[in-house]
Formats: structure tokens, C-alpha cells, sequence
């Protein structure tokens, strides 16, 4: 059995390799969107225990597909990842039922033992 499903979700390419690399290596299956509504589609096809969920994106908006993928499973978390370490937006998107949110740059470890924890809620 895998170590868990994360769907990573990125505009930038660079990151959505260097997570997915890093997670495969670890066990996990990892599935890759490159906009907010590729995720939505992905979502409802595979059920994903986890997704990292970039902010800023073209198209639908990590911030409007938070709404959206709440809408379709409220019991999925979802890790925000931004480049914006502004303390308003952070309690902002936890309010809005994120479960935790990562600044850019990250350390993978760091996301890491963010993507276990959530993994393990998500799979309750």
C-alpha cells in the first residue's frame, strides 16, 4: 500500500518535479495538476488523501479551487502553498478550511511531516 495520494498542484513545473520526485521516492503515489481546474478534475477522478495547493495561479485560482475542492470533498485536506508569508491570508485561508499552509521556498522535510499529518487525517 502506498505511503498516501497527494495530488501536488503548480503552475511552475520545477516544483510540481521536485515534489513529485521527492514524495515518489518516499512511497507515496503523487499526481500532478498545473491549474486550479485540472486539480478539480483530477480530485474527483482519484479521491487524493492530500493536496498541496499553490495560491497563485493563472485561470482558477488556488484560492478559488480551495472553495471548489472544500465543495466537492470537505474531507480531502488541503495544504496551501505560498509565496506570500503574510499572516492575514494564512488565517484567512485556515478559516476558509485549508489545513495548513507552506511558504515558499520550502524545505521538503518540512512539507513532509505537513504531508504525513494530513495524510493520516485524510485517510480517517
Amino acid at each position: 500500500m502506498p505511503a498516501g495520494r497527494v495530488l501536488v498542484v503548480d503552475d511552475e513545473d520545477n516544483v510540481t518535479e521536485i515534489v513529485q520526485e521527492y514524495f515518489m521516492s518516499l512511497g507515496y503515489e503523487v499526481d500532478i495538476a498545473h491549474d486550479g481546474a485540472e486539480a478539480l478534475r483530477r480530485a474527483a477522478a482519484i479521491r487524493p488523501d492530500v493536496v498541496l495547493l499553490d495560491i497563485n495561479m493563472p485561470g482558477v485560482t488556488g484560492d478559488e479551487a480551495l472553495n471548489r475542492l472544500h465543495a466537492l470533498d470537505p474531507t480531502v485536506p488541503i495544504v496551501m502553498l505560498t509565496g506570500n508569508a503574510d499572516e492575514a491570508v494564512a488565517r484567512d485561508l485556515l478559516r476558509r478550511g485549508a489545513m495548513d499552509y507552506v511558504s515558499k521556498p520550502f524545505q521538503l522535510d518540512t512539507l513532509d511531516r505537513v504531508v504525513a499529518t494530513a495524510v493520516a487525517v485524510g485517510r480517517r
